[in-house]
């Protein structure tokens, strides 16, 4: 891929990391929240034979064996053996071996049982990457902050300053003045589970499950249970000396559960820290990922049991059903290979029972990961506060929406003149374990997914009737058109970086939240207004754009090679981090945290 730092810009990055970690009026710090992992790899294979009944007529007729005895006989037939074979997904089997396998050992098995004639389809279980006012103190611009930005109204013009400039924010404060959220409807957040914060009480949760199931990734010392609660995903030099860990990379605790949580659902108006989108609905916390990522077996038995479908676990019993459906499903994770059947099959499953799954575009500034790449996923694309697209966002036809994911200085030429300081929202000061709670600013594609999802659980909220694809109908419809730029080039292969959205690259427009819920309340007659075109035209711009493109084209490099922001693979985060930094920043990593202040 092609995001490069060049050695001067890495030192100037380290020394503005460490003086603003070291001002007093800057309390909130960027932090890494994305796993290093390189190399992909697969915990085995999900195999779905033709014909095979659902796993839950299977257990109704007492057939489950007969199953699993089919699939050892296709694997024979293929001259293979399993260590286990286990129930996945609606009817497929997840099939595990004695060691994990590479990208290409993966594909060859895969391939001997594709061409067995009793196989539907075969897919490597692939490790995923991590993608009325409120009176909340944090929440506002001040002196020392820009605050909560992308949730203030939409405004500013070519002459104000950038911060005051949010032509890009989905103004989320004219929703609620429809709404602020109903108690009724379940959000489900599928990440790395959940910490205590104080701006995210436990009554604000349901019980949730945990669905990572190996050990070595698990961080709790066992699989499956209903504890979704976060022990920490960081990764130790230790860890790298064991197989099951090829190709990650030393890294400290993402949190990332926490922080999609808080985007989405943040308590408001409590006179505490920051707000969230829906200040009312319930969060379902459902741990598909640890050490390293999630499997995609993990992700797709969370996501069926986050619906209130029917999962089985390891040794074939019903575990039991999520009694509290999510009408929304926020996955801020996703792989680069093309969507696969045992993704589309869960998630066709879901729209079956009026669920929808919101998932990141990715951070690589190419092509859109999976499953946002996926039929009748939400895909999001991240832009920055003026509108057109950060950095790194990733693009492409499958993208249903856009809004903003923060824009950070250290990406891009023009980083360090067009840029704004994140997302601010919740988190933990725990480099390894659980900490003190905290705020942070964060960037990335997965933090701009929670924001649909929040919106998407006030639309619920108003009109409980809408199917999964109204939904997906009212966000388009209720966008707001992609800004223009005379000095900005369209978003494409060839210009990556910050670019000009269209609705062939970062869907149909720029989400609009009060929009949205004016759909919502009356679907069958709604019309968008007649909105005005906003072009994007400043000093600051232009003197960004006389340097050139952001970015060098997909392929090319103008800087020396180092690092990715997100290195090519299967078990990263959604969100933009700071892997690539990892040597320099060990001489401020003391100074890169602060813990929730007093009161």
């Amino acid at each position: 891929m092609r995001h490069f730092l060049t050695l001067p810009c890495a030192l100037a990055v380290l020394g503005a990391l460490a003086a603003g970690h070291a001002a007093a009026a800057s309390p909130l710090p960027e932090r890494s929240l994305t796993t290093a992992s390189t190399a992909p790899r697969a915990l085995g294979l999900l195999v779905k034979l033709k014909d095979a009944p659902s796993h839950e007529q299977a257990a109704a007729l007492g057939t489950t064996k007969a199953g699993t005895e089919r699939l050892q006989g296709v694997m024979r037939s293929a001259g293979l053996a399993a260590l286990k074979i286990s129930p996945n997904g609606r009817a497929a089997q997840r099939v595990d071996f004695d060691h994990v396998l590479s990208a290409g050992e993966a594909g060859t098995l895969a391939a001997k049982l594709r061409a067995q004639p009793e196989v539907e389809w075969v897919v490597p279980n692939d490790l995923e990457r991590r993608l009325a006012l409120p009176n909340d103190p944090l929440f506002p611009k001040t002196a020392g902050t820009t605050g909560q930005w992308w949730l203030q109204p939409v405004s500013g013009s070519n002459a104000n300053a950038a911060s005051d400039r949010m032509r890009g924010v989905p103004g989320v404060q004219g929703a609620w003045d429809t709404t602020t959220g109903n108690a009724a409807v379940t959000i489900a957040i599928l990440d790395s589970g959940v910490t205590t914060h104080p701006d995210l009480s436990a009554a604000r949760y349901w019980p949730g499950r945990d669905f990572v199931s190996e050990l070595a990734y698990s961080n709790d010392g066992n699989g499956w249970d209903t504890d979704a609660s976060d022990p920490g995903d960081w990764v130790t030099q230790a860890d790298l000396s064991s197989p099951d860990f090829a190709g990650c990379g030393v890294e400290d605790s993402s949190w990332h559960g926490t922080t999609t949580a808080g985007i989405a659902a943040a308590a408001s108006n409590d006179g505490v820290g920051v707000a969230g989108v829906n200040w009312s609905s319930r969060v379902l916390p459902v741990r598909i990922s640890g050490k390293c990522g999630a499997t995609v077996g993990d992700i797709v038995d969370g996501m069926r049991w986050a619906a209130g479908l029917q999962v089985l676990d390891g040794s074939n019993n019903t575990i039991p059903v999520n009694p509290h459906p999510a009408r929304v499903i926020n996955l801020s994770f996703g792989g680069s290979n093309p969507c696969n059947q045992a993704y589309q099959s869960a998630i066709n499953d879901l729209a079956a029972v009026n669920t929808v799954v919101v998932a990141p575009a990715g951070n690589e500034s190419g092509g859109v990961t999976r499953p946002a790449n996926c039929s009748g996923v939400v895909g999001v694309a991240a832009v920055n506060r003026d509108g057109f697209k950060a950095s790194y966002s990733n693009f492409g036809a499958s993208i249903q929406i856009a809004t903003v994911g923060g824009d950070t200085s250290q990406i891009g030429h023009w980083g360090s003149t067009v840029n704004d300081d994140g997302l601010l929202t919740i988190s933990n000061g725990g480099f390894s374990n659980p900490g003190a709670p905290s705020y942070v600013n964060v960037y990335g594609t997965s933090f701009a997914t929670p924001l649909v999802s929040g919106v998407l659980s006030l639309m619920v909220g108003v009109n409980p009737n809408l199917t999964t694809a109204q939904l997906i109908d009212g966000l388009k419809r209720s966008s707001r058109p992609h800004v223009t730029s005379p000095v900005v080039g369209a978003c494409s292969n060839a210009n990556p970086g910050r670019c000009i959205c269209t609705t062939s690259t970062c869907g149909a427009g720029l989400l609009d939240a009060a929009q949205a819920l004016v759909y919502a309340a009356n679907p069958t007659s709604y019309t968008a207004p007649n909105w005005s075109s906003v072009v994007i035209d400043t000093p600051a711009l232009r003197a960004a754009a006389a340097q050139g493109q952001d970015l060098a084209a997909n392929g090319q490099s103008d800087d020396p090679p180092t690092p990715p922001i997100n290195p090519p693979g299967d078990d990263g985060g959604g969100a933009l981090g700071f892997g690539w930094l990892l040597g320099l920043l060990a001489a401020v990593v003391a100074l890169r945290r602060k813990q929730l202040p007093p009161g």
